[in-house]
C-alpha cells in the first residue's frame, strides 16, 4: 500500500447518524436528567443542589429511592430521603441513573411506527436492567448495582432508533433473533450502519464514563473478546448474559432463566448447586414483578376496559370518565353508548396513568369539583394528555369564572363546561372534538407516510453512497473506507493506547494465473479469496481490497499473538480451496501499533508491508 496520508473521510455511518438525529429518531434523556449531567461536570456541584433537581422528578425520586434501598445492597437503615440516597449511590451514579430512565421513559412515549416491537423493546432493557444489577449480589463483581443497571437499559438504545428510522427491515431483522455481533454485522450489510455505532456516538455526546462505554462496546464482541478479569470486561460478561437472558425474564419462564443463570455465573466462575439456582430464580423474578408492576396494571385495566365497552364492533372510540360520580355516570352512559363510544371510568390519576395505554382511548372528561390548582404531577398527566394529536380533553368545574377554569385552558384543555351540563350537550361537543381529531389523524398518517418515504430514500442514498466504499468485484470494503477506518481508531491508540493491527496480503504468482487461466479465473480466485476473509474475519474488523491482487485487514484491539493465529489460519483456508487454477498461496505481514514509534496509520501500514516484503525475499522463487 502508498505510504499517503490519511483523508479526512468519515464512514458512511457517520452521515446516516446525522441524518437519523436530523429526523428526530434518536433516544434522548430528559430535561432533569441533562441537567443532573451538567451539575456533576461543573466545579462546584453538591449534594443539595443534586436534590433539589431530583425532587423536581417524582419518577426519578421513587426510583432512586429503590435503588438505595434494592434488597442485597448497603446494610443500615432504609433510605427515606434523596440526599440519603445519593449519598449511598454516589452523585455520579445517580446521574447515570437518571439518563438510563429518562431515555427508556422517552422512548416509551414516544409514537413508532411498530409500537408492539418498539415497546417489547423497551420492555427487554428494563429486563436486562434488572438481571444485571441482580448480578451485583455475586461475590468479586467489580461494579456497582447503579452502574449495571444504567449500563444495560443503554446498551441498545441504538437499536430504538433503528426500528424507529428502519420500522419495516429492522423488525425483521430483530425477529431472527440473531446473536449480538452477527446481528451487528446483519445490520452494516443491510442498513449501512449497526446500532452499536449510534449506541456510543449517544453516549459519548451525554458524557458517559469512558469505561462503562466500553464495558458496553465489548459486551456485543464475539465471546472469546469478553474474557477478562478487569472491570470493562467484567461488566461486558454480565450485561451480555442480561441481555441474553432478558427475553426470559420478561415471559417469565424460570426454566429458561435457570439456563441462564447457570452458564452467567459460570463465566464469572461462579458455579452454585441446582437448588441455590431455583432460589436465585425466584429472588430474580420477585424483583422483576417489582419493575415490571405498570404491566399487570396495563392487563388489569385492558380486562375492565372489555367489560365496559360492549359490542367491540360497535364502539367507534373511547370515553375514559374520570373522578364522575356513580350516578352521574350511569344517567349519562346511555347517551354516550348511543352514540358509539365505549365508555370507561377512572377514580384516581393513577388509574388513569394505566389507562394511556390503551391506543384506543381518545377523550377523557375530568369532573373537577373543587377549585384547587392542579398539582405538579397532574399537570405532567395533563400535558401528556393534550400534548398527543391523537386525544382530547374536557374538563367539568363547579364555576366556568373560576381563575383555575382559565388556568385548565392555558395548559391545553379542548374545552371547559360547568359540571351541571347534560349528557346531550357532552355529546355535541364531543363530536365536535371528533372532527379535530380527524384532522389529527390525517396530518399524522401523512406524517408517518413522509417519514416512510424520507427513510426509504436515505436507505437508497446510504446503499450508493457504500457502493463508493467497496470494491465491486470482492464486495469487500475499499482503500477509502480502510482510510476512514484507520483515522478512526488510529484516534484511540493515541488517546488510550488501545493496540491496533493490521495484516498485508498478497497472492502469490497470481499474474500466472491471469496469464494461464485468463482474467476471469483470476476474478474468481479473488472473489474466493474474498469469501475466506469474510469467513475467518470477526466483524469488528475490517476486511479490505486494496487493489490487484492486494488485501489489507484492519484489527481493532488485535497484539501480534492475535495477528499471527490470523495469519495461519488464512493461509491453510487459502490453500483449501478448490479453482480450477490449483490451490491457492498468499504472502501475509503484520504490524501492531505502537504510538511510541508510530506517528499515523501510515507507518503501521509501512511496518506490515516490510514484513510482507521480509517474507517474500526468505522465499526464493517467491513474490
Amino acid at each position: 500500500m502508498n505510504d499517503e496520508s490519511v483523508v479526512s473521510d468519515t464512514l458512511a455511518e457517520d452521515s446516516l447518524l446525522l441524518q437519523i438525529r436530523a429526523l428526530g429518531h434518536l433516544p434522548s434523556p430528559s430535561s432533569t436528567a441533562l441537567r443532573l449531567y451538567a451539575l456533576i461536570q461543573s466545579d462546584d456541584v453538591d449534594l443539595h443542589k443534586m436534590a433539589e433537581v431530583i425532587k423536581g422528578d417524582v419518577a426519578l425520586t421513587v426510583r432512586l429511592i429503590r435503588l438505595a434501598n434494592r434488597p442485597g445492597g448497603n446494610p443500615g437503615r432504609p433510605v427515606a430521603s434523596v440526599e440519603e440516597g445519593l449519598m449511598r449511590l454516589g452523585l455520579k451514579t445517580v446521574a447515570g441513573l437518571a439518563v438510563g430512565m429518562s431515555v427508556i421513559d422517552d422512548a416509551v412515549a414516544s409514537s413508532a411506527p411498530d409500537a408492539s416491537a418498539y415497546l417489547a423493546l423497551c420492555r427487554h432493557s428494563l429486563a436486562a436492567a434488572v438481571l444485571a444489577e441482580w448480578m451485583c449480589d455475586r461475590p468479586d463483581v467489580p461494579a456497582s448495582a447503579a452502574d449495571l443497571f444504567t449500563c444495560a437499559l443503554l446498551a441498545r438504545i441504538g437499536q430504538l432508533a433503528l426500528l424507529r428510522f428502519y420500522p419495516e427491515p429492522y423488525s425483521v431483522l430483530l425477529r431472527l433473533k440473531q446473536n449480538a455481533h452477527e446481528l451487528l454485522g446483519a445490520e452494516r450489510e443491510q442498513l449501512g450502519i449497526d446500532h452499536q455505532a449510534i449506541t456510543l456516538a449517544l453516549l459519548q455526546e451525554w458524557g458517559f464514563p469512558d469505561p462503562l462505554t466500553e464495558a458496553i462496546r465489548i459486551s456485543e464482541a464475539e465471546p472469546e473478546l469478553r474474557v477478562g478479569n478487569d472491570r470493562s470486561h467484567v461488566m461486558a460478561q454480565i450485561l451480555n448474559f442480561a441481555w441474553e437472558a432478558a427475553p426470559a425474564l420478561v415471559s417469565r419462564r424460570p426454566e429458561k432463566i435457570m439456563s441462564h443463570l447457570e452458564y452467567g455465573l459460570a463465566l464469572l466462575g461462579q458455579n452454585v448447586l441446582a437448588e441455590e439456582l431455583s432460589g436465585m430464580v425466584g429472588n430474580i423474578l420477585q424483583h422483576w414483578l417489582e419493575w415490571d408492576s405498570h404491566k399487570q396494571e396495563h392487563d388489569h385495566s385492558a380486562t375492565n376496559a372489555a367489560q365496559d365497552m360492549g359490542d367491540p364492533e360497535t364502539v367507534t372510540a373511547q370515553l375514559l370518565l374520570v373522578g364522575v360520580p356513580e350516578d352521574t355516570r350511569q344517567s349519562w352512559e346511555p347517551t354516550f353508548v348511543e352514540r358509539g363510544y365505549g365508555v370507561l371510568s377512572a377514580d384516581s390519576w393513577g388509574a388513569v396513568t394505566a389507562q394511556m395505554t390503551n391506543e384506543r382511548v381518545e377523550f377523557m372528561i375530568l369532573w373537577q369539583d373543587g377549585l384547587r390548582t392542579l398539582g405538579e404531577q397532574e399537570k405532567r398527566l395533563f400535558e401528556s394528555w393534550v400534548g398527543e394529536g391523537r386525544r382530547a380533553i374536557m374538563v367539568l368545574v363547579p364555576d366556568l369564572n373560576a381563575p383555575f377554569a382559565h388556568e385548565l385552558l392555558e395548559i391545553g384543555a379542548d374545552i371547559v363546561l360547568p359540571c351541571t351540563v347534560s349528557a346531550t350537550l357532552l355529546g355535541a361537543q364531543l363530536a365536535r372534538l371528533e372532527d379535530k381529531l380527524v384532522v389529527a389523524r390525517n396530518l399524522e398518517s401523512e406524517q408517518s407516510a413522509h417519514r416512510k418515504l424520507l427513510s426509504e430514500l436515505v436507505l437508497t442514498t446510504r446503499k450508493l453512497h457504500l457502493q463508493t466504499l467497496t470494491d465491486p468485484l470482492t464486495g469487500l470494503a475499499n482503500r477509502r473506507m480502510a482510510e476512514a477506518f484507520l483515522k478512526r481508531h488510529w484516534s484511540l491508540v493515541e488517546r488510550r493506547n488501545i493496540p491496533l493491527g493490521c495484516l498485508i496480503i498478497d497472492l502469490d504468482d497470481f499474474k500466472r494465473i491471469n496469464d494461464k487461466f485468463g482474467h476471469d479465473a483470476g476474478d474468481a480466485a479473488l472473489r474466493a479469496f474474498a469469501a475466506v476473509l469474510r469467513e475467518n474475519v470477526r466483524q469488528e474488523n475490517l476486511a479490505v481490497r486494496l487493489g490487484g491482487d492486494e488485501f489489507l485487514v484492519v484489527c481493532p484491539l488485535a497484539q501480534v499473538s492475535n495477528l499471527e493465529h490470523l495469519r495461519e489460519r488464512l493461509i491453510e483456508a487459502a490453500h483449501r480451496l478448490t479453482l480450477e487454477t490449483g490451490p491457492l498461496s498468499c504472502s501475509i505481514g503484520f504490524a501492531e501499533s505502537d504510538r511510541n514509534t508510530m506517528k499515523s496509520p501510515s507507518e503501521l501500514l509501512k511496518q506490515a508491508d516490510e514484513h510482507l516484503m521480509r517474507l517474500k525475499r526468505s522465499r526464493p522463487g517467491k513474490g
